[in-house]
């Protein structure tokens, strides 16, 4: 398969500030070098498009090469070469320009890829234009390697599939086409909804994990030992992460500071330790305990209102129709994923 990347990774970030063979292993160069150099031992035809040859040392770049993959410094050559493209770029407008720049050239029905830097979504939007008059063929997905290339413990690539929404950015040609460049390098493919692959895949899965802690201990206390009703656990559950994500939304971190009462939500939160299985809570009582606010800072919150999305949208469609909704919902999810 022909395969383009356009990246080769900041060696220097991996090397000196993450200590990623330290922490991590494997061997440099890591980061869309090492995923060309992981396509190309299996067998494929890879280009890496890189205009900075200073990001890393003549070594790794050796390496790249004696590994077969051609390094270009133009990104239209890439364009031109890959059935897939994979943007292993910066992050924000750097990477939207490449998307803009290359996708004219690139070969029928290609798939070009985001990685960590940017949401399909949002890519999608970017190109959207482009998609609909121009290059109706071309299809927007992730392959998102879910961890840094290059280590041994990055087992999975994340495909972005249909979206939670029904919107389908990629045929299931192209979809069926990364799963297989997957499964050929030894990776496990991962075919996820595209709008869910930032909080599972991106450095957000911090984030991810840590409240799924506190959701799966609250549903396993609530419904097993305190036997309340499902809906309720549910709804509580719903509760808690509405209300941090909408102050988070309209006030930032200092607003969630400003109303967040320590010794409060300690004290209550204290109360909900009925068994030994809570190691997850116990840990997060201590932190918060030696949390000091003052890193972060307080301000005022903004007006916040605190809805369930789902039926806003429901309610909305009912009285002003699917159309207006549909343009209301794609103003939001701008805001939510640019």
């Amino acid at each position: 398969m022909k395969i383009s990347i356009y990246g080769a990774g900041n060696q220097k970030l991996y090397l000196e500030k993450l200590k990623v063979p330290e922490k991590f292993g494997g061997t440099p160069p890591y980061g869309g070098a090492g995923m060309a150099i992981q396509f190309a031992q299996a067998g494929h035809d890879v280009i890496l498009a890189e205009p900075n040859r200073n990001i890393m040392s003549e070594d790794l770049w050796k390496k790249v090469e004696d590994a077969g993959v051609k390094i270009v410094s133009d990104d239209i050559e890439a364009a031109k070469h890959g059935e897939v493209h994979i943007l292993f770029t910066p992050f924000g407008k750097i990477t939207i320009n490449i998307a803009k720049n290359i996708i004219e050239h690139v070969p029928e029905n290609a798939v070009i890829c985001n990685t960590c830097t940017l949401p399909t979504p949002v890519l999608y939007r970017t190109l959207e234009g482009i998609l609909r008059l121009k290059r109706k063929d071309v299809g927007i997905s992730s392959m998102h390697p879910t961890g840094v290339p290059g280590t041994p413990g990055q087992k999975y690539y994340t495909i972005a599939g249909k979206a939670l929404e029904g919107k389908e950015y990629a045929t299931e040609d192209q979809i069926n086409k990364l799963v297989e460049l997957v499964k050929s390098i030894g990776k496990i493919p991962y075919v996820a909804p595209a709008d869910v692959v930032p909080a599972v895949a991106d450095m957000g899965a911090l984030v991810t994990a840590v409240a799924l802690v506190g959701v799966l201990d609250y549903y396993r206390v609530g419904t097993q030992i305190i036997n309340a009703p499902k809906d309720m656990i549910e709804k509580q559950i719903l509760i808690s992460l509405q209300t941090i994500a909408s102050i988070i939304e309209t006030s930032g971190m200092e607003g969630l500071m400003k109303v967040f009462n320590k010794d409060a939500l300690l004290s209550s939160a204290k109360n909900m330790v009925i068994d030994e299985k809570q190691e997850g809570l116990n840990l997060a009582l201590k932190i918060i305990e030696e949390f000091d606010k003052s890193t972060i800072g307080e301000k005022e919150v903004n007006q916040t209102y605190l809805v369930a999305p789902q039926a806003l949208i429901k309610e909305a469609t009912s009285l002003v129709g699917k159309s207006a909704v549909e343009g209301m919902i794609r103003r939001s999810s701008n805001k939510l994923f640019d």
